[in-house]
């Protein structure tokens, strides 16, 4: 997969990582990524049932990762996700009728919505499903919501360049700048927020520390 997605001309792919992988595993991967010229950032996709679950897997491990998604099972979930800053990304599953990206969830959202296309349309897909994301899209487009486009590949079958992560998006109704912003400069301005965040040198939004210089 490292060797295609560097064919495919990726240089920067966030790995999707178990919140138990060990260390020794997780510099490996990374190692091995970084063997076909492709840097890793670290990701975590939480999953909760009720709001006190979710709450706690961010106290747990908003510090740890680079980005984190939370997947939303249901619509309670999907509403603290959007309001709570330390989510990046909310992620939907389609086929899933407890929850649906409607106003009421735009209207809250703070992170990004992502889609992930290929993961979603690869192959045989119902009408409803399609009909489903185009809808999110819409009601994204109107309230002006952040939307990130990733492919959710988990094999090398599945492994698309950008353009055609972008050619995909357009089918749901994606303007040409929505899929620039979402496959390229929305998800690296994710990741180098989430870097200064976890800086020693920052404080809060807006507030960090400048070292002196010695005389």
């Amino acid at each position: 997969m490292a060797e295609l997605l560097r064919v495919a001309g990726y240089s920067l792919v966030a790995l999707a990582l178990p919140t138990g992988l060990l260390r020794d595993r997780v510099s490996a991967l990374r190692r091995l990524f970084e063997s076909e010229g492709i840097g890793t950032v670290s990701r975590v996709d939480l999953s909760a049932n009720s709001r006190a679950e979710l709450l706690r897997l961010l106290r747990r491990y908003r510090a740890l990762y680079d980005i984190l998604a939370v997947k939303c099972v249901n619509q309670v979930v999907a509403s603290v996700a959007c309001r709570d800053r330390r989510v990046d990304v909310i992620f939907l599953d389609p086929a899933n009728p407890r929850v649906k990206f409607g106003h009421q969830l735009a209207s809250m959202l703070r992170g990004a919505l992502e889609l992930n296309v290929v993961s979603t349309f690869l192959g045989e897909t119902r009408r409803e499903i399609f009909s489903t994301v185009a809808k999110e899209v819409a009601v994204a487009t109107e309230h002006g919501s952040r939307v990130v486009l990733s492919s959710g590949c988990f094999s090398p079958a599945m492994v698309r360049s950008p353009m055609q992560v972008s050619a995909i998006a357009a089918s749901i109704g994606l303007s040409m700048e929505q899929r620039r912003l979402g496959v390229c400069d929305l998800p690296l301005s994710i990741i180098q927020q989430n870097q200064e965040r976890r800086s020693p040198l920052f404080v809060e939004e807006g507030v960090k520390l400048v070292a002196q210089k010695r005389r």
